[in-house]
């Protein structure tokens, strides 16, 4: 019998790479599609228990060849910047009456929200920005379980008004207001609200103790995180933020942002900043400012 699901087990695996996930489709691992949305979303069925939550959840994305797919065939999204987030969650949760924010900007469609919630089981709030209206559509059914949810469909950025973001048809998560990062071929472009960072962190997050934060903008993190108040920085247990080594980044921006994260005690591009993977942030401004037009995740902790 264990002969006989060894080799199961890998015909499965062997079926993940395929284009049509045996797996998913024979109700063993993976999710399965269940209904589409009046938006064009996907409604894909959890076929067991995972970070994203126990079987038979049920998730909303739109079809695309990335995240999509992960799920479909797979059961996850980012799953380890998930696990670093839930680390961090869980840390600063544990101060007595410690009031806790986690800010996902950028959020796409708020897996990694999600499952960073499930991971570290805290109660605390949660910000997510996320300007496409299709996207932010599917976050108010994939974390409809969760309280304390504060769903904002705008784009953060250093000034207020309305621009033009693109998106990429094969990958939603590839969404940007850098048209230059994003491929022309069949991009999608949508009309989004842009506000103000500065006012919106002394309206809504200065009141909070504790925080962690996710950033994946496509080449604006700098822009965004730069007018964080140090307020905020200073009470950051940990956070994660793509960075994009772009022509369109501004030193400044980079230079203000990363002055603020020098009281950080992990600087990594990995989430676990052990076995010689801890760096300086010098490393990080010279391959922020090479325009190399590479981008990579940056993992910045106290003591996780």
């Amino acid at each position: 019998m264990r002969k006989w699901l060894w080799i199961a087990k890998n015909i499965l695996h062997f079926a993940g790479n395929l284009d049509t996930h045996i797996g998913s489709r024979l109700g063993f691992s993976g999710a399965l599609m269940v209904g589409v949305t009046s938006s064009g979303n996907i409604l894909l069925q959890l076929n067991k228990d995972y970070a994203l939550g126990c079987k038979g959840t049920v998730l909303e994305l739109p079809r695309d060849r990335i995240i999509y797919k992960s799920v479909k065939d797979n059961g996850f999204w980012e799953l380890e910047e998930s696990k670093f987030l839930a680390r961090g969650l869980i840390k600063v949760s544990q101060k007595p009456r410690a009031r806790v924010a986690l800010l996902d900007i950028g959020a796409n469609t708020g897996l990694v929200t999600l499952q960073a919630m499930n991971l570290s089981k805290t109660t605390n709030e949660v910000f997510l920005f996320e300007p496409v209206p299709r996207h932010a559509s599917a976050i108010k059914q994939n974390l409809m379980n969760l309280s304390d949810v504060h769903i904002n469909e705008f784009a953060l950025s250093d000034k207020n008004g309305r621009a033009d973001i693109f998106t990429q048809s094969t990958n939603h998560g590839n969404t940007s207001l850098l048209n230059s990062v994003v491929p022309t071929i069949n991009m999608i472009t949508t009309q989004i609200e842009l506000v103000e960072t500065t006012q919106y962190c002394k309206d809504f997050l200065n009141d909070f103790d504790g925080y962690v934060i996710k950033c994946d903008t496509q080449g604006m993190d700098a822009l965004i995180l730069s007018r964080f108040p140090l307020h905020i920085w200073k009470n950051c247990e940990s956070a994660v933020i793509e960075v994009w080594s772009i022509s369109e980044v501004d030193k400044k921006d980079v230079e203000n942002l990363l002055s603020m994260c020098e009281t950080f005690d992990h600087v990594s591009w990995h989430p676990e900043a052990g076995n010689g993977r801890a760096i300086k942030l010098n490393e990080v401004r010279e391959f922020w400012l090479s325009k190399s037009g590479t981008s990579r995740n940056l993992f910045l902790s106290n003591n996780i």
